[in-house]
């Protein structure tokens, strides 16, 4: 058996395909499988996800009869996973050499179930840009983060970094003796609900205060990249967790996975509003407050920084 199963989830990713798979292939002092899932892409990447598996046989190319987003596409890959750990990698991201080596050893001295490390963010020429994810944190030794500090981590607060988008390594064994897996009604956040899982089964998290991981930023705020359906779909799966994990969470792990569903809620009724005030659509943007109006003070910080934002070029 292998130590380390990686998982690439692809779709369209030719221009960025090749870069993250040799940098999975280069880990140092652990033997590695590379699975690339492509996700029904329609251009060339699966094509080039085969050819990379003919050039070395640590790679194997899947490819998803139709689009279903990362989480379908990594459960496929988790399906076939031979290693003793898994470990996911984005198709626009990379890997330091040393970094599952690093991981795996913390997982093994300390009995660990899933272990995080902290990520760099880097440019389209894989350069720093700026600090690492966990930097404001100062952690100088390894931790362990039950499931309510890591629900309070994820509750996206001025200042504070969002735990929810680090990357994890996971005990294989330990996911199937547990039934965990993502949930694959998400496009989002799937990262999220699979350590909440984990951790309502009683998995041991640790945090290797390293950054290993080179995560590529993409231009943009959240506000591009979650639609309204997809904020829905996040809070639907935290009212769905809740309902299955009841009976095992603590109070405050259930008012901490209230207060993420809320956020969602709220997030997605404001886009909602403010797409329909884009169009014109009064009454459709009346109608989607009333049914939320929670969200009315998330909706005027939201338009109050957007008018800011355009007041000051204008300086």
């Amino acid at each position: 058996m292998v130590d380390a199963t990686i998982i690439i989830a692809a779709w369209c990713a030719e221009a960025s395909l090749a870069h993250a798979v040799r940098s999975a292939l280069a880990q140092n002092d652990v033997s590695v499988e590379v699975i690339v899932i492509d996700d029904a892409s329609p251009d060339g990447t699966f094509a080039l996800a085969q050819n990379l598996a003919a050039q070395d046989g640590r790679v194997r190319a899947l490819r998803q009869p139709r689009n279903g987003g990362p989480a379908a596409a990594r459960n496929a890959g988790l399906a076939a996973a031979q290693g003793r750990w898994v470990a996911v990698l984005d198709a626009d991201d990379a890997m330091a050499p040393g970094r599952l080596a690093s991981m795996i050893a913390l997982g093994e001295a300390r009995g660990a179930d899933a272990i995080y490390d902290d990520f760099q963010p880097v440019d389209g020429e894989g350069h720093a840009a700026g600090p690492t994810h966990l930097a404001s944190l100062e952690l100088t030794e390894p931790v362990c983060w039950d499931l309510e500090t890591f629900l309070a981590g994820c509750q996206a607060e001025q200042g504070k970094p969002g735990l929810g988008y680090l990357k994890p390594l996971i005990r294989l064994e330990f996911m199937k003796r547990h039934g965990v897996q993502y949930d694959e009604t998400l496009r989002n956040g799937e990262d999220f609900h699979l350590i909440a899982a984990v951790l309502a089964a009683g998995g041991a998290l640790w945090v290797l205060p390293k950054a290993g991981y080179l995560y590529t930023r993409a231009s943009g705020t959240i506000s591009s990249r979650l639609n309204p359906d997809h904020a829905t779909a996040l809070a639907r799966a935290d009212a769905a967790f809740l309902d299955r994990h009841a009976q095992r969470l603590s109070p405050e792990a259930r008012r901490l996975l209230r207060r993420h569903m809320r956020r969602f809620l709220d997030f997605g009724t404001t886009e909602a509003v403010l797409q329909a005030l884009r169009a014109g659509r009064l009454a459709a943007a009346a109608a989607a407050l009333l049914r939320r109006p929670q969200a009315a003070g998330r909706l005027l910080r939201q338009v109050a920084e957007a008018m800011t934002r355009r007041i000051r070029p204008a300086r």
